[in-house]
Order: structure tokens, then sequence, then C-alpha cells
């Protein structure tokens, strides 16, 4: 391969890493097979999809709406298409037979995704196949025209991905239904993982009518902050870089460490903050470093890592938790790509990088910041603006709770590319500003120990949280426990069960460590 063939290659594996994917968890609903109460669809159209092209609806620009018949598994259904001013495009679904239920579903990363992309349709289809309308759009710019956060030099759309976006197309997709079938849904659901998370988290705070259940995975609630950690992490990783092959190693050596302190020598850490691992005695260092062998520099730079995001002397985001570094059943070191990358820059640096230059600074321009020579302690705090855009760190949810608004939320500790401590603390921070038994009666926590971000890892990262949302909403009950799977070849090679934070899984002292039976929920 000539040079400019492979610097073209690099180029497009680099842009493929960081091209918005579908952010979900992707077993919701697994168990509703066993809930015959929410299967029945038994409302039909009232006019026929055609007569949806001739609505009028706020800021709607374009609706184009087209009976597709029945094919198969997929039930016949309206497809309404259209664009929101100033670029919002949506897809909004209508079953023949629907179930009074509105399910949306979210975004990953900077978002901007092709709403035909197949990850997406296989969601829409799937949930659409059981009677619910079905409802999504690209939070208002599209990444095919953008580099990553380059939109947000543009206000408009930066404020559409910050949160009108899904307010104002939700908004239109229970007009179209109360046009369509002459009624309201009965429930309307949001699903979504990292920016997902973030924002259906953002939608309890600042628009609690939008949505009567909402599960938030793994959301990048301080966005703010998660970049400039991001950014911060890079910078001591180039000071004395991890290299791949030296993962294993360490992921092995903080198991050795800590894998017990739960009472259980299982291969999970159930919470990492029990973890002591202290790399200056608990790896093998050496002078000139190697696979199996760390420098003192690079001692160092695990400990910068792990204390967190410092600005002059105060820690204002906790550092990498131990156990994400840890290795899945491929072998793979969940640091890999996210903080660890031979092939370019990380990932976090990427996003990270991107939202310094496009975001952090506004109204000013941040287009000549270098990241490698970024000044913590003096630019931090010019941060603001940003904050009140993105960010949905507001603990005050009782607008939402008071409408009846029910929330779960969820998170791998062993997340490599959003800090799972984000979550803990955010949840904390509802407790203390609610009450800890009023918030568990509409809001619950649930942390699973090795899984990655939204999901794989080497923890049980198959589980279903939406269908008891869906029970908390509409029946009154809520999850006292999550069932989850580890899954091999199609089969379970582990189950666990999910506790409500702060409860964890503990083991009873006796049976197969494998088998989640031999697990409760207790305090710790």
């Amino acid at each position: 391969m000539t040079r400019p063939l492979l610097l073209a290659s690099c180029a497009l594996l680099t842009l493929a890493a960081f091209t918005p994917a579908l952010a979900q968890n992707k077993s919701s609903f697994i168990d509703m097979k066993d809930r015959p109460d929410f299967s029945a669809a038994t409302v039909s159209p009232q006019i026929a999809c055609g007569m949806l092209n001739g609505q009028s609806l706020a800021d709607v620009t374009m609706l184009k709406a087209t009976h597709v018949a029945m094919a198969g598994t997929l039930p016949g259904h309206c497809q309404v298409t259209g664009y929101i001013r100033p670029q919002i495009r949506f897809e909004i679904t209508l079953p023949d037979n629907w179930n009074r239920r509105l399910y949306m579903f979210g975004n990953g990363g900077y978002a901007g995704e092709n709403l035909a992309a197949p990850s997406r349709i296989a969601t829409r289809d799937a949930e659409l196949s059981r009677g619910f309308l079905t409802v999504q759009q690209n939070t208002g710019h599209d990444a095919a025209t953008y580099k990553l956060g380059d939109f947000a030099q543009d206000l408009d759309l930066l404020i559409d991905y910050g949160s009108r976006a899904v307010h104002v197309t939700v908004e239109t997709a229970k007009a179209i239904a109360a046009r369509y079938y002459d009624r309201h849904p009965s429930f309307s659901y949001w699903d979504g993982c990292s920016t997902g998370g973030r924002q259906g988290l953002i939608s309890a705070q600042r628009y609690p009518g939008d949505f009567d259940g909402i599960l938030a995975g793994a959301p990048v609630l301080d966005l703010t902050n998660t970049q400039i950690w991001g950014v911060w992490n890079a910078r001591a990783l180039i000071k004395a870089p991890i290299s791949k092959a030296q993962l294993p190693v360490l992921a092995k050596a903080v198991m050795d460490k800590c894998d017990g302190i739960d009472g259980a020598e299982d291969g999970l850490i159930a919470d990492p903050r029990q973890c002591n691992f202290d790399p200056a005695k608990d790896l093998k260092t050496c002078e000139a470093g190697g696979s199996d062998c760390f420098t003192n520099a690079q001692v160092e730079t695990l400990k910068t890592l792990a204390g967190g995001v410092r600005i002059k002397g105060e820690t204002i985001f906790p550092g990498v938790q131990h156990g994400t570094e840890g290795v899945d059943a491929s072998g793979t070191s969940g640091w890999d790509m996210w903080m660890v990358s031979e092939e370019g820059p990380s990932r976090q640096l990427a996003y990270g990088e991107t939202f310094v230059k496009n975001m952090a600074m506004l109204p000013a321009s941040g287009k000549a910041i270098d990241w490698k020579t970024f000044d913590f302690d003096t630019e931090y705090p010019k941060i603001g603006m940003i904050r009140e855009i993105v960010d949905a760190t507001n603990p005050d949810l009782s607008e939402f709770e008071k409408r009846g608004g029910r929330m779960i939320t969820y998170f791998g500790w062993s997340d490599p590319a959003l800090n799972p401590m984000m979550g803990v603390n955010y949840y904390e921070s509802v407790r203390k500003q609610m009450g800890a038994e009023r918030t568990a009666e509409f809001y619950r926590l649930f942390m699973v120990p090795g899984m990655y971000h939204c999901s794989m890892g080497y923890g049980t990262d198959v589980f279903d949280a939406f269908t008891p949302l869906m029970d908390w909403v509409e029946n009154g009950k809520p999850p006292e426990v999550i069932q989850a799977a580890q899954v091999k070849d199609g089969k379970p090679a582990m189950t666990r069960p999910l506790c409500p934070y702060p409860q964890v899984a503990k083991y009873s002292g006796s049976g197969d460590l494998k088998d989640g039976t031999n697990f409760q929920c207790k305090m710790p």
C-alpha cells in the first residue's frame, strides 16, 4: 500500500471511530414476553395516513407521511418524517394497531445521526412490532456536515443539541398521535444511554411533562466536566504513555488486589470505591518499562488518572475508577481506544478537544486552544455559559415527581468512557435535595459491576430495565431488583442481581459464584 493510501485509510479509520453510534443497551423489553398486560395493541387510526401531510404544526417546515404495509413481523404503519426549525430532523412511526404508548429513544456522542442507520432502524422496528408509537430525532444537526462538536459554533444548533430537539420532537409526536388516532398517548417513555441518558435526565429537569417514564443509562449528565476530564487524562498519558500491551497486566494487578473485598472472588469488583489499589506498591516496576512492568513515570501517570481533575488544588471531577481497565472475554481492556490508543487520538481526547475548541469558552471562541498547552487553572474558571445549555446536573426533580414521573438510571462500574461516579454523585445529590425515602419513591439507580459503556465488558451486561420501568409507571410497582446475565454463545455464562443503589449484591457464602441466586441485595 502506498503512503497516501495508507494515510487515507488511517483517516477513515479514525473518522469511523468517532462517527455517532446508537449508544443503547439493547436488552430493553427482553422480559416483556412474560407480561401479556403490556402487549395489547387495540387502537386503530381514525384518518388515512396521507391526511397527515396537510397538518400545520408549529416550527415544522416539512412533513411527509407514507403508509407502509405489513411485512413479515413488522406491522403496517404510517411513517412520518420531517424537519423542525432550524435543522431538527425527526421520524415518527405510528402502527396500525397501537398500544397507547409512545417510545422515544436517544442519541450518542455529539449525535447528528442518520435516522436510517441500521442500528437505529433495528431499535425502531423492534418497538414498533410491540405496538409502540416510536420517535427519534437527530438533535438538530447532521454529523456528516460537521466534525464532532463543530456545530456548536451555531448557538441555535447547540441549544437544540442541549435539550430543545427532544422536547419539540416529542411535542410534535403527541400532536400527530392525537390527530391520527383521535387520542393522546396514555404513557410516554424515554430510553437512552450516554448522550441519550443525559437527554433523559435533562428532560426530567427542564421538561417534566414530556415523559411519564425515563430510562437513562450511563448519562453524561455533567458533560462539561466530563470533556475537561478527557483532556486532563490525555495530558497525563502523554507524559508517560501506557501501552496497550500493559493493560492486561494492569487489569490483573487491580483484580488481584481488589476482587475479594466484596466477599466473593468472582472476577468482579462490586464497588470500586472500596479498592485500595496503589500502583507504586502493587505493580512491578522497572527502569525501561515493558509489557509486564511499569516505569516510575508511568506509575505517576496512573496516580494522576486515579486522582481526578484538580483545579487550583481542588478536585472538581473524580478520577478514573479501578476496574475500568479490566479485560473482557476477548482480552480487550476497557481503556483500549477510550483512553489508550496507538492509532490516533483516544476517544476521550477527541471528544474533549472538540469540546474545548467549540463549546467550553462560549460566547468566546476556543478554536485557537491547543489541548497540549491548555492551562486548567486559568482557563477552566472561564467556562460558564455552556453549562446552562448542556449539563443535566440540577438535583431538584420535584416537578417531575409531582406529576407522577418515574425514572431508572444505570451505570457500568467499569465504564471507560464516562465516569460512573458521575451517576452516583448525581443520585446522592438528589437524595440530599429531596430526601432518601422520597427519592426512592420515584427514582432509582442501578450500578452494574464489570460493565463497560452502556453494555459489554466482563460483567453482566444483559438486563431489561425498561419492563420494570413500565411496571412502575403503570402499576405502581417499584423495581426492587433487576436480573442481569453475561451471555456467551447465546447462553447465560453468569447471572447476577442488580440492586437499587446504595444496596449491593452480596454473596451468600456458598454455591456457584456464577449463579445469581447465591447473591442477595443488601446494604453495604
